[in-house]
């Protein structure tokens, strides 16, 4: 993201407390291969959509709408503005430049007919967006929480939950209260979590939280097909991530499907690296022999608590289900879950006895400054 980043991160989570059910909101990796000013994320309605420009502002004053309308007005996608607090006179001149806009105060006006979306609220007028309430498991951070509550095993408090997903405390505990309203979670009093229902938690997060959301893919073919580029991969120490039918397979001991689907950081040199093509067709093409997907992630998390295993690294069976592009394998993946539980589930004691052993190891650096 080329804007300031705590302001999309703190934005973005906003929205999707604020967008209806069936909505949802992620980063687009159109930021990372664009030189125009601004950011880009994908605004999903059902079935639905759209990648917008996103604009963002800590401080907007009605003498700055000028060139955020030019800027606006050169691109052909929606153009979208957040800000900490936008005024109601330069509310108004947004709706007059066509600009939808957000601030962290709940104040919200956006229409986007390709997605037959319109919502229009007003906020608090200076407050900040923790009074509204998640009603979506959509966007990273939301993500985040997800995988945190179906890889580690209750009980454990609101603090580890959002020290395990590296979130802000008061975000985790809306997520935490729109879980538990839906029944998926049971807390003791609102305060220790003492059960996840995690096959349910991954059913919802898969329908909120697509895998087109996590990052572009992009296909290639390799020649000597699937085997001979897992067998370079494992040898070059080449940073990536498995995910999808590939790690299912890898998971559960099922034949190897014909792609391959992963997270690398730099698209560009892996390509180079393991003499890769590119295909005609797109990354969501029927299987063929020798197809690889490259996904660029636009949240360095999906490395979080995956393994490695003969060189070849996956993410976590909890970002395996939500990868997989049929209901019938992420059924069938829930079921060896289940079945396997204690193989692949983490007891929060291991994680709070190590995050217990950081925060001493920081505390003792801090000390010897």
């Amino acid at each position: 993201m080329s804007g300031d980043t705590n302001l999309l991160r703190e934005g973005l989570a906003a929205l999707a407390t604020m967008l209806p059910d069936g909505c949802g909101v992620a980063p687009s990796s159109l930021s990372k291969r664009t030189t125009e000013p601004g950011d880009w994320i994908i605004l999903r309605q059902g079935s639905r959509h759209v990648t917008c420009l996103l604009l963002s502002r800590r401080r907007v004053e009605p003498r700055d709408l000028g060139a955020l309308a030019a800027v606006a007005s050169r691109s052909s996608s929606p153009a979208l503005l957040v800000s900490s607090y936008l005024t109601p006179v330069v509310r108004e001149r947004l709706r007059g430049f066509g600009i939808g806009h957000w601030d962290l105060t709940g104040n919200i006006r956006i229409d986007l007919p390709a997605i037959q979306l319109q919502i229009a609220a007003e906020g608090t007028g200076g407050g900040n967006a923790n009074h509204h309430s998640v009603r979506s498991l959509c966007g990273e951070m939301a993500g985040r929480i997800a995988r945190a509550l179906v890889d580690v095993v209750p009980p454990y408090t609101l603090g580890t939950v959002s020290e395990i997903a590296r979130v802000e405390t008061s975000y985790a505990s809306r997520v935490l209260a729109y879980l538990t309203d839906t029944g998926i979670v049971r807390r003791q009093q609102r305060r220790m979590i003492e059960t996840v229902d995690w096959p349910e938690l991954l059913r919802r997060w898969t329908l909120d939280g697509p895998s087109e959301t996590r990052g572009e893919p992009m296909r290639y073919t390799c020649v000597a097909g699937v085997p001979d580029f897992l067998a370079r991969l494992a040898q070059s120490g080449f940073l990536h991530a498995l995910t999808g039918e590939l790690a299912m397979a890898k998971l559960t001991g099922r034949e190897l499907p014909p792609t391959a689907w992963l997270y690398v950081d730099d698209r560009e040199q892996a390509v180079a690296q393991f003499r890769l093509h590119p295909a005609d067709a797109p990354a969501d093409a029927p299987a063929d022999d020798g197809a690889i997907v490259l996904v660029t992630p636009n949240d360095r998390s999906v490395y979080q608590r995956s393994t490695e295993t003969a060189g070849l690294r996956s993410v976590s069976p909890s970002l395996i289900a939500a990868d997989l592009p049929s209901a019938e394998l992420l059924e069938q993946l829930l079921t060896w879950m289940n079945a396997h539980e204690p193989a692949w589930r983490q007891p929060s004691s291991n994680l709070e006895g190590a995050q217990a052993s950081k925060r001493g190891k920081r505390r003792r650096k801090a000390s010897d400054r």
